[in-house]
């Protein structure tokens, strides 16, 4: 494919900057085949599955076609991987290597953060449009603003498929919601108006509803594993399923950096949300469920953290919850099948004395 493209290890880096400064987005993830070259590098149980590939791509030369490599810095793993990536180009590891852009969004709150990330912003969509053979303007980025936005709506169309009443189920459903994050939002609009005219057609499905919490996942392997189970995965925590779109759209006003950079502060799920934030939209979300799947991988060193506070407000509410600690990638065990199947028949007795 000879489409300029720029690829980024996670979806805090903005689509819209992306696509106004002339590039693709390619986002990375993770997979289930191996890393051989990455691996005589990066330490084990630290770099989770997508920046493994990442770098795997990065020595193996795949990458030698991108403009740049963009690194937010959402969590400790990603910032070691941009040095890391910096290092094997200045040892002469890697001959060549796209340029790799560390990207600094920060998540805490007050005016000097919201006027320090939208700096930042307007700096990577300098950079990445010095790299590019149009002449990218503020116009550019409020029409790339406006399609992505376009391509929210029809995100937000799918959830609704999945709201009190599921008709599909999470493993068909999470594909299509992560797409929002590399297709051209007109395809994407086109591929969801398809979707949403077989949808509509189903009827519901009658299992109980999970959330899925805990390290986010960039994959469907385990909601396969968990709706093997007979329930229905109805929502993720992060930014690849249910929170591609977010609930609000990016403004478009005379300030679009500012709109762009407070749109991903806010809703970029990732190891440096704030713990508090984090709560309250997992708080939000537990609404409308009825057990919950924590996934902690041997790599997270951030989720687990707040594992004890989500125990307690599931508890609260009385919801069944169960911890995977495996690769999301690697087939669950028969224990963590076990713990499934019976936090599935605890869930179908609450949900019968919930809603009959």
């Amino acid at each position: 494919m000879n489409e300029p493209l720029v690829v980024a290890s996670w979806p805090s880096v903005p689509v819209e900057i992306v696509r106004a400064a002339g590039f693709r987005a390619v986002f990375a993830r993770g997979a289930s085949g191996p890393t051989p070259t990455a691996d005589r590098h990066l330490e084990p149980r630290i770099f989770p599955g997508r920046l493994r590939h990442l770098v795997e791509s990065a020595l193996t030369g795949r990458l030698s076609h991108a403009a740049h490599i963009v690194i937010p810095r959402t969590s400790d793993t990603d910032y070691k991987c941009f040095l890391y990536l910096r290092e094997f180009v200045r040892s002469g590891v890697i001959p060549t290597l796209p340029p790799v852009i560390l990207f600094d969004l920060l998540q805490s709150g007050g005016a000097e953060v919201r006027a320090y990330d939208a700096a930042r912003t307007g700096a990577l969509f300098d950079e990445l449009s010095s790299a590019s053979d149009r002449r990218p303007s503020v116009d550019s980025l409020k029409l790339e603003i406006a399609r992505a936005n376009q391509a929210r709506a029809a995100a937000r169309g799918l959830v609704a498929f999945r709201r009190s009443v599921p008709r599909v189920t999470g493993a068909e459903l999470f594909p299509l919601l992560a797409a929002f994050w590399d297709l051209e939002p007109e395809r994407y609009v086109a591929a969801v108006k398809s979707a949403t005219s077989a949808f509509a057609k189903r009827s519901a499905l009658s299992g109980p509803r999970v959330l899925l919490a805990g390290a986010p996942v960039d994959g469907p392997e385990l909601h396969h594993a968990i709706e093997s189970h007979g329930a229905v995965v109805v929502a993720e925590v992060g930014p690849w399923g249910h929170g591609a779109a977010g609930d609000d759209d990016v403004r478009v006003d005379d300030d679009p950096f500012l709109a762009v950079a407070d749109k991903y502060r806010t809703d970029a799920i990732g190891a440096r949300t704030p713990a508090a934030s984090l709560r309250r939209h997992i708080e939000q979300m537990l609404d409308d469920v009825d057990a919950v799947v924590v996934s902690l991988p041997p790599e997270d060193a951030v989720f687990g953290w707040d594992y004890p506070v989500l125990r307690d407000m599931l508890r609260a509410r009385g919801l069944p919850h169960v911890c995977l600690r495996g690769d999301q990638y690697q087939a669950p065990t028969p224990q963590d099948h076990a713990a499934l199947d019976a936090m599935v028949a605890a869930a179908s007795r609450l949900q019968e004395t919930r809603h009959g």
